[in-house]
């Protein structure tokens, strides 16, 4: 086996799983003894038959049991952990394949360049007034999603890269920000190619629309988040760490600074983690003055954009002026 696929499964049925299945079976161009399927139950009472299975006696499919319920983080680190292939890519179980080529394009450039981080072409399916809209990312890595990307197991082990226990909502930007942490620039391979197909399913509990936005419901992890990954930077003396942690500053104040906290009932929450980040920039103050004033605006602003495109803000009332205005110059 050169590659496992590990899809974490839980409140995905027969009816929506297939879909993937189905993509991998039709697979053209490849040996299907190149590669492995490995779906890991996260503990969830909704089962794949073995009759369901047997339908696609063409792969090589393990259907493991998670014994608690992690989320799908841990259960994918807990499918990483049960199986040893060189390469390992991860596939979210309402997703699939992008064409009938896209594994055998994979394969094919893992045999040839062995790289330790490949990023390939990613389709984006949402919908839109009501149509489906295709959209195409190209030539970029993704950040923080895991979609079209394939890891060399060896890279990951040799830097202890995995799914954090502490992190649930958030698991593949910690995961994918501890790969930049410890991967020079050139070592990332893109190829440019079209593997995955990622449907947004506007049910799922990051787009289902409620009174308050998913950032807002799992904030607390979204500020705590970076702060995990900065003490893995930090153990491995990773070139980044310090510009990620202080970017990761800006996108918190940021975030508590926009539209998506205007609601006058999250007065008391907003006000919590603002006194908690003045707090948490005091200790790290000294790490803003290695940085040349526009290279700080650089990176502030590039957060901004980020976050708005990525979480639907609408507005941000406060600048990197402000930011140093009340946590720095004090």
């Amino acid at each position: 086996m050169l590659l496992d696929v590990i899809i974490p499964q839980y409140s995905e049925n027969e009816d929506v799983i297939k879909y993937l299945l189905n993509s991998f079976s039709l697979q053209e161009g490849v040996s299907f003894d190149d590669f492995n399927i490995t779906i890991v139950n996260d503990c969830s009472d909704v089962i794949l038959s073995k009759e369901f299975l047997m339908n696609y006696k063409n792969l090589n499919i393990s259907y493991i049991i998670n014994p608690i319920n992690t989320g799908p983080g841990l259960a994918r680190q807990y499918g990483f952990n049960s199986t040893q292939s060189p390469y390992v890519m991860f596939c979210d179980a309402d997703d699939s394949l992008y064409n009938h080529l896209a594994l055998s394009n994979i394969i094919n450039f893992i045999k040839k360049y062995e790289p330790k981080y490949l990023v390939t072409n990613i389709a984006v399916e949402s919908i839109k007034d009501g149509k489906n809209v295709l959209s195409i990312k190209k030539n970029i890595d993704t950040f923080p999603w895991m979609h079209g990307k394939v890891f060399k197991r060896a890279f990951l082990n040799e830097n202890n890269i995995k799914f954090s226990d502490k992190v649930r909502d958030l698991e593949d930007s910690y995961f994918t920000t501890c790969i930049l942490g410890m991967i020079e620039k050139e070592e990332i391979s893109f190829f440019d190619y079209t593997t995955y197909l990622w449907k947004l399913n506007p049910n799922s509990l990051t787009r289902r629309k409620t009174e308050f936005s998913y950032m807002v419901k799992t904030f607390d992890e979204f500020y705590n988040m970076p702060f995990y990954a900065y003490e893995f930077l930090c153990n491995k003396k990773s070139k980044i760490r310090f510009s990620y942690i202080v970017t990761s500053l800006f996108a918190i104040y940021i975030v508590l600074n926009s539209d998506l906290f205007i609601n006058p009932k999250l007065e008391e929450k907003k006000n919590y983690y603002l006194n908690k980040l003045e707090i948490d920039v005091k200790k790290k103050r000294n790490l803003f003055i290695l940085f040349k004033y526009d290279d700080l605006k650089g990176l502030f602003e590039n957060q901004a954009n980020y976050l708005a495109e990525r979480n639907g803000i609408k507005e941000i009332y406060k600048d990197l002026d402000d930011f140093f205005n009340t946590y720095i110059k004090k």
